[in-house]
């Protein structure tokens, strides 16, 4: 129990620390390796939004209310109590160490007696040891936290089952990840404390490069540690190039209206001379507007290089069994290339809430009938793709139409077509037909998601909205008009290459331009929990029997909340 106590300290530090109003930087300490790594700068999270704000909220309110602890109150209270350094960046990482693995959530020290007594008050019975200038304190048999004057690690074992050892175990069904008891763990502590710089993941180049973008929190994965885990059984196949030597990260903003990200993705020499060699695909803003109706919810659009999928398949080692699926249909991969211009269309339009039928076998044998019904999401769907050589393609979709035939009746509402130009298929025979036939709606979002090899584009308001309409429950309707008041629309395009990262944008808009998105996500946090908390009282009085730790009992009345 005494680690809920910690844990409900951690998430009230977290917290907070992302609304301090100022950055002193604390020796952040990520081992390279580490698989998964975040990183909040809580100096670009200046003045967004203050403790007390969140402190008003009725989620808070009333985790407060239900602490029984004086200690967790006054945590609440004011985090500085702690002796933590809220304007210290904060980071937590993930790592594979040998057999097994392990997570830590580390920060600055402002006050280390203080930091040290609210520690051992929480772990009643703990005792403090220390290893030169390093003190360490067990929360359990698989996790501790370990601080010096200027810096604390909260670190914890997180068993990661590899392929290999789970296929060489005799007994597969009976396997148990390895695990890391707290000797092991202080040991790893202790050295983050003296991280050398070459094994810091501050010193990659690519890592570098990610935090010097502006922003709130930085996202950082190194997809070779995916690859050691499967044991190199990827190797094997050649498919260990989409892992080896690549990362990718993240940074995400909370701006006026929005929140932002922009990712970067580092390749490795094989992968990154493919792209270079077949880049530079655009989509264009004709294929955006070709789609037939007003009422788009959701579209996305690629411009591929069809020929690069042949150099794809020979990289991965897989030609052969591409080879043999496609001989196996009486196809061949090199028609498929022919076949295709390289554009690929989906859309998803005319959303509604609509009462279903359902047809089923009645007591005399014969077909009946249901109407009615709660009303479910209903909308066309539409996947087009353009026609580089016709005869190839005619080939294709004719194995296409036999297929369709066999897996009947799950493709009887599919209806697909084909012209000189584009095979297109949906669940609205109108809607194909009229992809086909062309047209020019001139969309307002077609500029901001055309241009570049990818773009994305979701209309969250009109989703909401249609929702709402058919909501019938109080609650629910009064949750949906929150939303809607709250969410605009999404838009994701890919930027390209730049400084040897491919980049690529997200944006979610809010329909309060004025307000910055940290501070709007707090109040609908709070909207949301004052409208969802009456509805789970059944449920949390069943918690509450369940459980006897006051930290418990916080986390579970804090649980309505983050959903």
């Amino acid at each position: 129990m005494q680690r809920n106590r910690i844990t409900l300290a951690l998430l009230t530090i977290a917290i907070s620390g992302i609304v301090s109003c100022k950055s002193n930087k604390s020796g952040i300490a990520i081992p390279k390796d580490a698989s998964v790594a975040v990183q909040v700068s809580t100096s670009s999270l200046t003045s967004k939004v203050s403790w007390e704000e969140i402190k008003q909220n009725e989620w808070f309110k009333k985790l407060y209310n239900e602490e029984t602890d004086s200690l967790g109150k006054k945590i609440m209270e004011n985090p500085a109590s702690t002796g933590i350094d809220l304007k210290a960046d904060l980071a937590f990482f993930i790592k594979k160490q040998n057999q097994g693995g392990y997570m830590a959530f580390e920060g600055g020290v402002q006050d280390a007696a203080a930091f040290e007594a609210f520690t051992t008050k929480v772990n009643k019975g703990g005792k403090v040891v220390k290893e030169g200038d390093v003190n360490v304190l067990a929360t359990g048999l698989k996790s501790l936290v370990a601080w010096t004057n200027s810096r604390f690690i909260y670190i914890m074992d997180m068993p990661m089952a590899t392929a290999s050892a789970r296929l060489n175990n005799s007994n597969p069904g009976s396997y148990e990840p390895f695990s890391f008891k707290t000797d092991s763990l202080q040991k790893f502590a202790v050295e983050l404390f003296d991280l050398k710089g070459s094994d810091n993941l501050a010193n990659d180049d690519r890592f570098a490069a990610l935090t010097k973008e502006a922003g709130d929190i930085h996202y950082w994965v190194n997809a070779a540690q995916y690859d050691n885990a499967l044991g190199g059984y990827l190797s094997m196949l050649k498919l260990n190039v989409l892992f080896e030597g690549n990362a990718y990260g993240a940074t995400i903003s909370f701006d006026n209206g929005k929140i932002t990200m922009k990712s970067k993705s580092w390749y490795n020499k094989e992968l990154k001379e493919l792209m270079k060699k077949y880049a530079g695909g655009k989509v264009s803003e004709a294929t955006i507007n070709r789609i037939p109706s007003k009422n788009v919810v959701a579209a996305f659009a690629f411009k591929y290089p069809p020929e690069g999928l042949r150099d794809l398949i020979k990289l991965l080692g897989v030609d052969g069994l591409v080879n043999s699926f496609f001989s196996g249909v009486g196809y061949s991969t090199d028609e498929f290339i022919k076949a295709n211009n390289g554009d690929m269309l989906i859309a998803v339009t005319d959303f509604e809430m609509k009462s279903r039928s359902i047809t089923m076998e009645g007591p005399d044998g014969k077909p009946m009938t249901i109407e009615g019904g709660a009303p479910s999401p209903n909308a066309n769907v539409l996947v087009a793709t353009s026609v580089n050589d016709k005869p190839a393609f005619d080939k294709l979709f004719g194995i296409l139409q036999s297929k369709a035939q066999e897996f009947q009746p799950y493709t009887k509402d599919i209806h697909f077509k084909l012209n000189n130009e584009w095979f297109a298929a949906g669940n609205s025979p109108e809607q194909v037909t009229s992809f086909l036939s062309g047209g020019n709606n001139n969309f307002e979002f077609t500029k901001r998601i055309s241009g570049k090899a990818f773009g994305g584009y979701i209309n969250i308001q009109q989703l909401l909205k249609t929702a709402t309409a058919a909501a019938t429950d109080s609650s629910a309707k009064a949750a949906l008009d929150a939303s809607i008041n709250m969410w605009q629309d999404v838009y994701m395009i890919s930027g390209g290459e730049e400084n040897g990262a491919y980049t690529a944008e997200g944006e979610i808009n809010l329909v309060d331009k004025n307000t910055n998105s940290l501070k709007q996500l707090n109040k609908y946090l709070d909207t949301i929990t004052k409208i969802v908390s009456p509805k789970r009282n059944p449920y949390d009085a069943q918690v509450n029997l369940k459980y006897s730790d006051p930290a418990a009992l916080s986390l579970a009345a804090l649980e309505p909340a983050l959903h």
